[in-house]
């Protein structure tokens, strides 16, 4: 029983960890479940006996009223349930990606923040290739730098921008809900050379995606950016390199990768020729893996 109990716990430990929740919203979410199962299963019966339904009704068409309920019964009366406990938006995006799977809705429109502290080379290339898409645009390019050439580039194709102030950002949710008010549905960091605030991480939960420039866990954490990274792979003996694109979690470089790409490092490579191998691959694939990517969970 003591083992049983143990597994429980770890199972329901993970599930909420994986939804990324507090403890009063994982037992809310819980209790969402629980009383939508009952309340199915009670409409269930009243529809069962409205529509006449008895022992000697044919099984096909009592199956066929539980396939409607399960499939789509339960699903509006998971979204009822969820109101009342305050986590209509958890279960709204729960639902989505059911009907979605279905084919039943599209993806929705995907407005990209493209974070960037340099000259902005991955973030012109992003720009460039989502330039004429349907359904995913470069709203918003911020830096903390505001002698990036990123904002050139922003200006150059009439991009909006927004100059971060380290500590406010830090210290306060302001940003948070200027990006929001702006309609940012994902975060892209190319090159963005802060810690991205908790605060902001957990606002968008799984929708800040970043490039490092080489391939982790090797050569990952604070300080590893740039040629400090190339440096390190040379010193390091390491035979090959390459890129890696993945989720932004509290920790530096370590969220869900999403993909990696290697390159051969040479004996004659110093820093800065490694460096350009990398920006090759970046520029390769960054925008492609962000658009997957941003397809997936819009």
């Amino acid at each position: 029983m003591n083992l049983f109990f143990s597994s429980l716990c770890n199972m329901l430990n993970k599930l909420q960890q994986k939804w990324n929740v507090s403890s009063l919203q994982f037992l809310l979410i819980l209790c969402t479940f629980a009383v939508t199962g009952t309340s199915t299963a009670v409409v269930s019966r009243y529809i069962t006996g409205w529509v006449g339904f008895n022992d000697s009704t044919f099984w096909v068409w009592k199956a066929l009223l539980r396939i409607f309920m399960l499939v789509f019964g339960y699903q509006v009366i998971l979204l009822l349930v969820s109101f009342l406990f305050g986590q209509f938006p958890f279960f709204w995006n729960y639902e989505k990606k059911i009907l979605r799977r279905m084919g039943i809705m599209k993806p929705g429109q995907a407005r990209l923040a493209i974070f960037a502290s340099g000259k902005g080379s991955n973030a012109e290339k992003i720009i460039q290739h989502f330039e004429n898409h349907s359904n995913i645009h470069v709203s918003l390019i911020v830096s903390n730098n505001p002698t990036a050439g990123v904002l050139s580039i922003a200006q150059r194709f009439g991009i909006e921008t927004l100059l971060l102030e380290k500590k406010r950002l830090m210290e306060s949710d302001d940003y948070v809900q200027i990006i929001k008010n702006q309609g940012i549905t994902h975060i892209v960091l190319a090159g963005f050379l802060l810690k991205v605030p908790d605060n902001l991480i957990r606002a968008y939960h799984n929708k800040i995606v970043n490039i490092h420039p080489a391939l982790l866990p090797a050569h990952g954490g604070k300080g590893m950016y740039g040629e400090h990274v190339h440096q390190a792979v040379i010193e390091a003996g390491d035979s090959e390199s390459g890129i890696t694109i993945h989720l932004v979690d509290e920790e530096y470089d370590h969220g869900k990768t999403l993909f990696q790409a290697k390159v051969k490092v040479d004996p004659s490579d110093s820093p800065s020729s490694l460096a350009e191998k990398i920006h090759q691959l970046e520029h390769q694939h960054f925008a492609t893996v962000v658009e997957k990517w941003s397809k997936k969970t819009s």
